[in-house]
């Protein structure tokens, strides 16, 4: 097979991917009408042992097609469900949903084998991917029950649930995972257990999870000596395959903590070779462990799915050069240095996720940046993958909700949604600047220990870098590229419907940083007069007065961030400027904000669940 023809198959490969996904969306009809579709929600619901109604089968349906947690989990709450059951639930519906997707994927690798769309050797990648997923999910529920759900939760009774205590005791037993030169990592590759004398103690995950692990390495090495037979004719990576897959098991079979970081970043930098269209994901790279950052189970297969050409990257190193110009590169040489060394060798994959497993089945990513080791980034750089295709589709997918109509100003709302629904071009515009600006402003501002010295007081520095991220590509644009002034307005109402959906995130473990990010970019909003609040609702005044005004406003705070960075403050003291903890949460500093975001949450609890019927999609679609 030809080069060319493997790669024109991709585009087939691809296209069925996208079908399938429209028939699962398709299922959403199930929810209010008696259909074929609702069989398939009710047969869940039976499963999971919840009542049938409207309200559960809309949570069928976020669960099992968008792969999200978060509406079961209201509706528990929301019903007085014991922490017992909801995590009996939640476990439930991950098998079915595991067992529900492992079809679908069989019928796609059947496809792909039937019409003989691939070379003998990446017919082989894909197939062995899906069948070392058995392994990876069955490790996924025994890794949340084991860290999240009973040590974590331990923790929090014990501490009464006050993280700085937490992370203190942590630190002093010295039961974080150790980063190349003896310090403490920013995530650990263990899970604790309690000793014979109940105290806490780090091991391995091979210590920890034996059978699960096992089962992985048993899969890998099948899947290594099945590579081995064959040869990669198209882009000669066979070796690059197998030495990541070594290293991957290699990296499980190590039982010294203090040798987990160090074998982990060679998985990193093996996997980094890998530069054809398959891309086969790090497997352990999301964190759900808010405390210890200990990483989960992770495994799927992205194949390149170039929708769009990037120029985000260009806008930002222009920006970048112009900002240190004025900082002065030699008081920062190192940094100037790091991170401009990062951001050129970065592999950018715009894809799609054809193959999903194990963590990935609880949440997917719209965009990643990885690996997250400096040491292996330093020296190999970094992928970036975007989802922009699954992103778009997701959104116009989905049913309007009756929150977002509590929340924001109609006029605002019939803006997002015309954008969304009828201007794709535009679209990949937007994610291009805020989402792969996001990725690719996380190489930015930092050398080899700027992390590590930033987070070792206050444990805080997440909740700051993703807000530096998203910004950077702001202001890029803002500053470099910005004479497009319908794009510009549509950039900044997707921008303040992304920021005040995060505030949803106030309760969610990790990703409580982009709830974080949130609370920095809704100051500067109102600060900018770009929105304001009526009667609880977010309206947008976007002129080009106060978009200009808004763009110095998110210089003058992104420079004052910068400082941060280049002298590695602790990251509180720019989180304290606009944020004050409450108990366990961050909440805004300023009273009248955060009366807003208190507000926001309780109308999220309550309607979250709840299907705007007002509004017809018809009305977008056809526009």
């Amino acid at each position: 097979m030809e080069k060319q023809t493997l790669e024109n198959n991709l585009k087939l490969i691809i296209n069925y991917y996208k079908e399938v996904n429209l028939l699962l969306k398709d299922i959403y009809s199930g929810v209010v009408n008696k259909d074929e579709n609702r069989v398939i929600l009710e047969e869940f619901l039976d499963y999971i042992w919840l009542e049938n109604t409207e309200e559960t089968r809309l949570c069928a349906y976020f669960r099992l097609i968008d792969l999200r947690e978060n509406s079961l989990v209201l509706y528990m709450e929301k019903n007085k469900f014991s922490q017992e059951k909801i995590d009996e639930i939640l476990d439930l519906s991950y098998e079915y949903t595991c067992d529900f997707h492992m079809e679908i994927q069989n019928d796609l690798i059947w496809f792909v084998e039937k019409n003989n769309l691939l070379t003998p050797f990446y017919l082989d990648v894909f197939k062995w991917v899906h069948l070392v997923w058995k392994a990876f999910n069955s490790f996924f529920l025994p890794w949340r029950n084991h860290i999240i759900n009973w040590i974590n939760r331990d923790l929090e009774k014990k501490f009464d649930s006050d993280s700085d205590k937490i992370m203190d005791f942590l630190n002093e037993n010295n039961l974080f995972d150790l980063w190349h030169f003896g310090e403490i990592a920013d995530r650990s590759y263990s899970a604790l257990v309690y000793d014979e004398n109940s105290e806490l103690k780090s091991k391995s995950y091979l210590e920890v999870f034996d059978f699960e692990i096992n089962q992985i390495i048993d899969s890998l090495d099948i899947f290594i000596s099945n590579l081995e037979l064959l040869e990669d004719e198209i882009y000669n990576s066979k070796k690059y395959y197998i030495d990541y897959l070594n290293a991957i098991k290699n990296a499980f079979l190590e039982k010294n903590v203090n040798n987990l970081v160090f074998k982990w970043s060679l998985v990193d930098e093996a996997w980094m070779q890998i530069k054809t269209p398959f891309q086969i994901s790090h497997p352990l790279e999301f964190y759900e462990d808010k405390y210890r950052k200990a990483v989960a189970p992770e495994w799927d297969l992205r194949i390149k799915n170039e929708v769009f050409e990037s120029v985000v990257e260009n806008d930002i190193l222009n920006m970048y050069e112009n900002i240190f110009d004025e900082l002065g590169k030699t008081k920062y040489e190192k940094s100037y240095k790091y991170s401009l060394s990062n951001i050129k060798r970065v592999q950018l994959y715009i894809s799609s996720p054809v193959l999903n497993y194990s963590s990935q089945l609880t949440w997917l990513n719209s965009a990643q940046v990885v690996p997250n080791d400096d040491v292996i980034s330093d020296k190999c750089g970094k992928k970036i993958f975007a989802f922009p295709e699954m992103v778009l589709e997701n959104k116009r997918s989905n049913p309007f909700m009756k929150l977002s109509s509590i929340i924001f100003d109609e006029k605002l709302l019939d803006d997002y949604r015309n954008f969304l629904f009828s201007d794709s071009k535009n679209f990949y515009k937007v994610y291009d600047i805020e989402t792969l600006g996001h990725e690719f402003g996380h190489n930015l501002w930092l050398d080899l220990d700027t992390e590590t010295i930033m987070n070792k007081e206050t444990w805080v520095f997440k909740s700051i870098e993703e807000f530096k991220a998203t910004t950077w590509g702001l202001v890029a644009y803002f500053m470099w590229k910005n004479d497009d002034f319908e794009l510009s307005k549509k950039l900044i109402i997707d921008h303040i419907v992304r920021t005040i959906w995060l505030f949803a995130y106030k309760k969610v473990g990790e990703i409580q940083t982009y709830y974080c990010e949130a609370l920095i970019h809704f100051q500067i909003l109102l600060e900018s007069r770009i929105i304001t609040i009526i009667d609880n609702k977010i309206w947008i005044n976007f002129t080009n007065e106060s978009y200009e005004y808004l763009k110095e406003t998110y210089l003058n705070h992104y420079l004052d961030l910068i400082n941060i960075y280049l002298n590695k403050v602790d990251a509180m003291v720019f989180l304290k400027k606009y944020t004050i903890k409450e108990w366990l949460y961050y909440m805004p500093q300023n009273e009248f904000l955060r009366d807003f975001v208190n507000y926001f949450y309780s109308i999220y609890e309550k309607y979250w669940n709840e299907v705007d019927n007002n509004i017809s999609k018809e009305k977008y679609v056809n526009n």
